[in-house]
């Protein structure tokens, strides 16, 4: 096999196809892809929901729940998780026989919005303990409003954390941290709040790409380092007095410290991308890694491609998420799934293909909702002969007679469910983050626009300015009020385990709702993409101690030529070092 590159039927854009991805399709059998890499990732992601949520009643037993599906959409029938999982409902009964008069996608369809739906994907009640508030998550304990998660306990108000406790309003946090606040990119900490792109450190405050440090404050780049505050040495008790006179326990204190972070941040070089003990990869935020390429926040990915926050995915493509997985393609959290194609949400599984919300099944095909199943179609018993006599006719039948979209793109078996059929609004899901449209652009394309977002406004019974600037002088009454977002006026409460949880780390109280503390969160992520930039090493340091930008050079200076792919955008304003010029340059 050769490369060959290829038009997207999507966007009109071109890709390359190359002799290892050929290999791959041929080894899961299915079809080399017709859509580009970034149209297959916003039409999976037009499939994922993960921060719009809304209250409904379980249709089962009645209760109140949080839920994913707005009840002005198309789903049906929702119920909670006790509900769910339990054996008093039969999805085998929604099951129906393959009608060769109409297309695949059409079909599946219509079941997806008649079988019932878990309210929030999880597992509370089954692997999980009180963790009912929390979505794409299992395997934890005591956790509150925590997305894309596992292997927890006691957290609360963060985004794709894995094996950790006591942890609050952080995203990626990659495993062993405790007891840290308002982290992106973090392993392995402890005590730590306001810390970046950091490795093995203990109570440190606001540091960014630091490692294997204790005690340090303001810092940037340090390794192996204590008792250091903006970059340069102080004795313990020097350092403590400083610590002491910041009042990071008070609002003024975290407001004076963050402005006074960022304009360290663009002083020292950027590494090209956060690879850690990665042999033949590329993307970031990858920790060991092998033969894996274009993936993005992955722990130990072995030849994978195009996948962004999973946790130990092997010979595996176009994932969306998922964990401990094997030769799965185009799938959205087929956690512990092997030869997965095409799943939603759909967990320990092996030979499936078109499955949503279907658990610890082989062998089915287009299913929704299954449980220890196999044999089946359109959620419809069969038995092993039927089965594999059937399946290739209806294989042949999506080719035959594929469903064609409003743009009239072409959707034959291979390709992902089409995004104009998903039971989410476009600007409900990570789509619209990852690829934002405006209200006339989804419309055109047949996509569904939510206008109806469920919020509370204008009940607040404390504004900002009345809410104590030391966690010291807040009171358990605290946990009666409502307040008020400083951003967009949301309104918020503070929970008991929160409240809890400052008190012990001497947090002030957030000023912020979560959506906006995350929104901010992302803003400090990298976008999961590559650029072919060169290193921009070049000339001395500076009186100050900063290291010098390429432009700020003659043309006749010599400059580093290493080349590299970064997620670092040509226009964006930090220097980029590559890994030899880097590693050099790190205190």
């Amino acid at each position: 096999m050769t490369t060959e590159t290829r038009t997207c039927q999507n966007c009109k854009s071109e890709f390359i196809i190359e002799p290892d991805d050929f290999a791959f399709y041929e080894k899961i059998d299915v079809p080399p892809p017709t859509f580009c890499p970034a149209c297959r990732k916003q039409r999976r992601l037009a499939w994922r929901n993960d921060l719009s949520l809304y209250t409904r009643k379980c249709d089962s037993c009645g209760k109140n729940v949080v839920s994913l599906y707005a009840p002005n959409g198309p789903i049906e029938t929702v119920y909670c998780q006790k509900c769910w999982w339990s054996d008093k409902w039969d999805p085998m009964a929604y099951g129906r026989e393959y009608d060769f008069s109409k297309p695949f996608f059409e079909q599946f369809a219509a079941l997806q919005r008649h079988v019932p739906t878990l309210a929030m994907i999880n597992d509370d009640g089954v692997g999980s303990i009180n963790c009912e508030y929390t979505q794409d998550f299992a395997r934890s304990k005591n956790c509150y409003m925590v997305f894309i998660a596992w292997k927890l306990e006691d957290c609360l108000y963060s985004f794709y954390i894995l094996d950790g406790k006591e942890i609050v309003d952080s995203l990626n946090s990659m495993g062993e941290c405790e007891m840290i606040y308002d982290t992106v990119y973090t392993e392995k900490c402890y005590r730590c709040r306001n810390v970046y792109y950091s490795v093995t450190l203990s109570d440190c405050n606001f540091c960014w790409d630091c490692r294997d440090c204790s005690d340090c404050f303001l810092c940037v780049g340090l390794r192996h380092k204590r008792y250091c505050f903006k970059n340069k040495q102080y004795s313990k008790e020097e350092y403590e007095h400083i610590l002491a006179e910041y009042r990071l326990n008070a609002y003024s204190g975290i407001q004076r410290a963050s402005s006074e972070l960022q304009p360290l941040l663009f002083q020292y070089p950027r590494r090209f991308s956060n690879l850690r003990n990665c042999v033949r990869c590329t993307g970031d935020a990858l920790i060991n890694g092998k033969n894996s390429k274009d993936c993005f926040n992955v722990q130990r990915p072995e030849d994978c491609r195009w996948i962004e926050n999973s946790d130990t995915p092997t010979a595996s493509y176009d994932l969306s998420v998922g964990g401990e997985l094997e030769n799965c393609y185009e799938g959205i959290t087929p956690d512990h799934s092997y030869r997965g194609r095409f799943e939603i949400f759909s967990w320990k599984n092996t030979e499936v293909s078109y499955t949503d919300a279907c658990h610890s099944c082989k062998d089915v095909f287009g299913c929704v909702g299954l449980k220890k199943a196999q044999y089946c179609i359109l959620n419809k018993q069969y038995s092993k002969e039927e089965y594999e006599i059937l399946v290739p006719k209806i294989k042949k039948h999506m080719n035959e007679m594929p469903y064609i979209d409003r743009s009239e793109v072409i959707y034959r078996f291979g390709e992902f469910f089409p995004a104009e059929l998903s039971y989410f609004a476009y600007n409900e899901t990570g789509a619209q983050e990852s690829f934002p449209m405006s209200h006339e652009e989804i419309s055109g394309c047949g996509l569904r626009w939510q206008d109806n977002f469920q919020t509370t406004v204008g009940k607040e019974t404390l504004t900002a300015d009345e809410l104590p600037d030391s966690i010291n002088d807040v009171e358990n009454s605290i946990l009666n009020e409502v307040l008020r977002c400083e951003t967009c006026a949301r309104n918020y409460r503070i929970v008991p385990r929160e409240l809890e949880f400052y008190r012990k780390m001497r947090i002030p109280l957030p000023r912020h709702c979560f959506h906006c503390r995350t929104k901010a969160r992302f803003n400090l992520r990298n976008p999961f993409s590559l650029w072919h930039r060169t290193c921009q090493c070049v000339g001395p340091k500076s009186e100050n101690g900063a290291y010098q930008n390429t432009a700020s050079h003659d043309h006749g200076t010599e400059k580093c030529p290493n080349t590299f792919e970064t997620s670092y955008a040509p226009d964006r304003p930090e220097i980029v070092y590559c890994e030899g010029c880097y590693q050099k340059e790190v205190v």
